[in-house]
């Protein structure tokens, strides 16, 4: 009976530690957790990581190097600030995304940081087995955008996962 008790006692810690997730590595000053190891993969000479949690829901980091375009951090930061900046941002990602529409945006700062925030609805009919929900996050460091996406379906809403995913993001200064 006490080995009954006691496996009791020690099944929710196994549980809690296999849950844990798992932190990559995306620069030499960002890390990101993911559910587990994530592919690595690149998208247009950017690296990006992707990691389904299950079948209804899946992470999705990148990095965009804005030196390779010519423009430094101060650049980038004075660009940002601009009302235009955003507003041409969420244009181009909607225009990236055919049938797409917005849901949600909101612009904000992270540990003094500017990041835009977005949910779509990417225009898949709802009755197929497809993530149809991106919640993105874009959060601009000295002259890099680091790019977090959680998609899921669209009557499947995974906040918790979502938020552990977008919480994970830890700057090194």
């Amino acid at each position: 009976m006490k080995k009954l008790f006691a496996a009791f006692l020690v099944l929710p810690f196994l549980a809690f530690v296999a849950a844990d997730w798992v932190e990559v590595k995306l620069d030499e000053r960002v890390t990101v957790s993911f559910p587990s190891a994530p592919q690595e993969k690149e998208m247009a000479d950017n690296p990006v990581w992707v990691q389904d949690i299950d079948k209804d829901a899946r992470c999705m980091a990148m990095v965009l190097d804005f030196s390779k375009f010519g423009l430094d951090s101060a650049g980038l930061a004075a660009e940002m600030e601009k009302d235009q900046a955003f507003a041409d941002f969420r244009g181009g990602i909607l225009g990236q995304i055919q049938g797409a529409t917005l849901i949600s945006e909101k612009k904000g700062e992270i540990n003094g940081k500017i990041y835009f925030e977005y949910v779509i609805n990417m225009g898949k009919n709802d009755d197929q087995d497809a993530l149809n929900i991106m919640h993105s996050r874009n959060i601009f460091v000295s002259n890099k955008m680091y790019t977090l996406s959680f998609y899921e379906k669209n009557n499947k809403p995974r906040e918790e996962d979502r938020n552990k995913f977008y919480n994970s993001f830890r700057l090194a200064y």
